[in-house]
């Protein structure tokens, strides 16, 4: 892939690089967030019991509709976060994996369920495809290790925030870490012509977000960013890569990725086709509808 590296930012041990991949004459798709609040989109539980591992998506809109693995879902009988991205056609109805975020909690708080305007952590989202991804493509459901990877890290980062939490709501944890933070996260805004962004920590590559249209990687932007930013740790020796380091860093890891063997997910419920990439030092997933990307996801094993 044709890949040009544009913009850097730096915070405490943390750093993001902005890039432009040339993903061709584009599949038109869009975000599913708004569709979400506006009631295009219905999430619900999978039945009327619940199904932890499992939600169902109705797509009353006319637009194919992305949702990612980073998307925080809220209500119903509790949170979720999806195992995988999800391109929904028009007019479908559709089963998709999901882990608890909100292991305390089996009750309704609303019939639906909602998308806030926040997104997982880059490590939360890590622990999970490092898990799932060695499941065999012919997994009819998630593995139970999956869910309990995500248990874990979950109780593990409230733990160490010191924040308490009834429910052990990562939704929660998120806004908390918000509030706190915020004021101090450096300026960093979408650069014009970029579709992709990446995340170095400790100066190495931890994850990498490319989506096939620049307006979806627009929508996500905010939300990716300070999800990356929430992880940073302020440290005043921390030695920074200069933009040269960072770029080429990041290029050369997705050079790799596009070199890898790619093993299609035959079992995949959306919409497109859905690829898990394995490298030497990575594990992530491509996303593609009629040849041309939707979402592509690189994470650091």
């Amino acid at each position: 892939m044709k890949t040009t590296a544009k913009k850097l930012t730096t915070y405490g041990n943390l750093a993001l690089v902005q890039v432009r991949v040339e993903t061709g004459t584009g599949f038109l798709f869009k975000p599913a967030g708004p569709e979400i609040k506006s009631g295009g989109l219905i999430l619900s539980e999978y039945t009327g019991e619940g199904v932890v591992g499992k939600l169902l998506a109705l797509n009353n809109s006319g637009s194919y509709l992305l949702l990612t693995d980073a998307d925080v879902l809220v209500g119903a009988k509790q949170n979720r976060v999806l195992n995988k991205s999800m391109l929904l056609a028009p007019g479908t109805k559709t089963a998709i994996d999901v882990s608890c975020i909100e292991r305390l909690r089996w009750n309704y708080t609303s019939e639906n369920f909602s998308s806030p305007d926040s997104v997982a952590n880059p490590d939360l989202r890590t622990e999970k495809a490092r898990v799932l991804f060695r499941i065999t493509d012919d997994a009819e459901e998630p593995k139970p290790e999956t869910q309990q990877a995500v248990w874990s890290h979950v109780r593990e980062s409230i733990r160490e925030k010191g924040y308490q939490c009834k429910t052990e709501s990562y939704a929660d944890l998120i806004k908390n870490d918000m509030d706190r933070a915020a004021g101090d996260f450096p300026v960093c805004e979408p650069e014009e012509g970029c579709n992709g962004l990446a995340v170095i920590l400790d100066r190495k590559v931890f994850s990498i977000d490319l989506f096939g249209r620049e307006e979806v990687y627009g929508y996500y932007f905010n939300m990716l960013r300070d999800s990356a930013f929430r992880m940073a740790r302020r440290v005043k020796s921390q030695k920074q890569p200069d933009h040269h380091e960072a770029y080429y860093k990041v290029i050369e890891a997705l050079d790799d990725f596009e070199a890898a063997e790619r093993r299609p997910e035959n079992n995949y419920p959306g919409s497109g086709s859905f690829s898990i990439v394995e490298t030497e030092g990575s594990v992530g997933f491509e996303l593609t509808h009629s040849g041309q990307p939707v979402h592509v996801a690189v994470f650091a094993k």
